[in-house]
């Protein structure tokens, strides 16, 4: 938490207080996840002891007593005044109701900001093409959850990523940030580019293939210097961990995936049982230590689990065997 935010502050704030780089810092703060209960919490406090409304009650107790005596129960020699009061009692009961209903849908945006959300997600060994109210696309790999505002975008662009994306951000001619925040504490903020976001329990990394995005990320509880990426970065960020900044030769390799496309660079097959998990809900054991070391490379088209599977088993010349919801691959000479 940023200690330069407390309750005094955000307090400030409401009342107008606040100074231009106060209302910047509580704006950043605020679009933590982490900060977000909290930030609600002090706002109906505040709410709670500034009150835009004082009722006076003496008056109103006034005003329904003269309502009862109005709106008694009609005489047989009054028939249309009658009606035109009974009318008026249920117009005022009908705008009453209008205006509890748009109080609660008010107050609902205002503190539920995640009622207002539409989501899309993919299951295994799917993937997903969404394109946003800007203009932006979205492509989503398999397990993955993209939260966008309902309403489109407004006064800033803002979305939620939990799994794998590629992400092609339209410029706009406001030079709009574009936000993209993620449940491990990590943001990607840029204008106008194309990249390509993993975000998972095992950590998060961003491959950068055209333009340029700010990399922000807790390190220790604290906000971390941000990262600048240009095209071909890759930043790395374990989870508990550190983020590392490198370079990418075949940046686009990350993001093969769009198109049923895996690409292996040397890779373990003791690397390759997240994938397994992540993209297929299949859990992938590998009992000797020996065939787990086995690395695979080259460019390998498959329409689903079971196709990158036995190819891995040709290559490599093992046995795929199913085993209580397990995926084992062995050594063609046990038997």
């Amino acid at each position: 938490m940023n200690p330069l935010i407390n309750k005094q502050l955000i307090f400030d704030f409401l009342s107008g207080k606040a100074s231009v780089l106060q209302r910047k810092q509580i704006e950043e703060w605020s679009q933590n996840p982490n900060n977000e209960e909290l930030y609600y919490e002090w706002i109906q406090e505040w709410e709670r002891s500034h009150l835009q409304y004082h009722a006076d009650q003496d008056k109103a107790f006034e005003q329904y007593k003269d309502f009862l005596h109005r709106n008694q129960r009609p005489t047989q020699a009054n028939p249309e005044i009658s009606f035109f009061r009974r009318w008026n009692s249920r117009r005022n009961w009908l705008f009453s109701s209008v205006a509890a209903s748009l109080v609660i849908l008010l107050g609902c945006y205002y503190f539920s900001p995640q009622l207002f959300r539409q989501t899309y997600r993919t299951g295994f060994g799917q993937t997903q093409l969404v394109t946003l109210s800007d203009g932006s696309r979205v492509t989503l790999n398999a397990n993955t959850t993209l939260k966008v505002p309902l309403f489109g975008f407004t006064s800033h662009r803002q979305v939620w990523l939990e799994g794998e994306a590629l992400f092609s951000v339209q410029h706009t001619v406001t030079h709009t940030p574009f936000v993209v925040k993620t449940s491990r504490g990590a943001d990607v903020v840029v204008l106008g580019t194309e990249f390509n976001l993993y975000s998972r329990p095992r950590g998060t990394e961003v491959v950068l293939h055209r333009g340029k995005v700010e990399f922000y990320y807790q390190k220790a509880g604290q906000a971390a210097a941000p990262l600048t990426l240009k095209p071909g970065d890759l930043v790395s960020l374990p989870a508990n961990g550190t983020a590392r900044l490198n370079k990418s030769r075949q940046s686009r390799h990350f993001s093969a995936w769009q198109d049923q496309r895996y690409v292996f660079r040397e890779t373990s097959l003791r690397e390759l049982t997240p994938l397994f998990e992540e993209n297929f809900g299949i859990t992938l054991v590998i009992p000797e230590p020996e065939i787990a070391a086995l690395t695979l490379s080259g460019t390998y088209p498959t329409q689903n689990a079971e196709e990158l599977l036995h190819i891995i088993a040709e290559v490599l010349n093992l046995r795929i065997v199913h085993h209580n919801n397990q995926v084992l691959l062995q050594s063609t000479s046990i038997t």
